[in-house]
């Protein structure tokens, strides 16, 4: 009988402490779902730090660009997302990736950054100053 009422108690255990696990699961994560043709920013930290990062991650730089209109719903947690045709990007975007646009749809997409040999090509629009350093302008 002892085995018996042992077992039990570690099963019960056991259940409170998966109930417990899955508490804290669901306190952070939501169900997101879209709808086609519902415009989203799409965030493109993880994936290309090689390929649209000048100098590595920038703390002040954007973390979502867009925003995209999504083009089909692919499974429960990927969409197609209408990309501008020079984009050297994947076009299929798993729900985490994604974020909701509010406001007002753009007449047409936003374009990407140039990318030449796997980094951005930015241009500043203008040069408010310069800094003479060691008689190097």
């Amino acid at each position: 009988m002892e085995r018996d009422e042992f077992l039990a108690e570690i099963r019960d255990r056991l259940e409170h402490a998966q109930q417990y696990a899955k508490g804290q699961h669901d306190r952070k994560h939501r169900e997101v779902s879209f709808v086609v043709g519902q415009w989203v920013w799409v965030r493109l930290l993880h994936w290309p730090l090689a390929s649209l990062d000048v100098k590595g991650r920038s703390k002040l730089g954007p973390r979502f660009f867009g925003p995209y209109r999504i083009s089909e719903k692919i499974g429960d947690a990927a969409y197609r997302l209408d990309l501008p045709a020079g984009a050297r990007l994947h076009n299929v975007f798993h729900v985490s990736l994604l974020k909701t646009f509010h406001g007002v749809p753009p007449s047409s997409a936003p374009v990407l950054p140039p990318i030449q040999h796997g980094r951005v090509c930015l241009e500043p629009e203008k040069v408010v100053r310069g800094r003479l350093a060691r008689g190097i302008f």
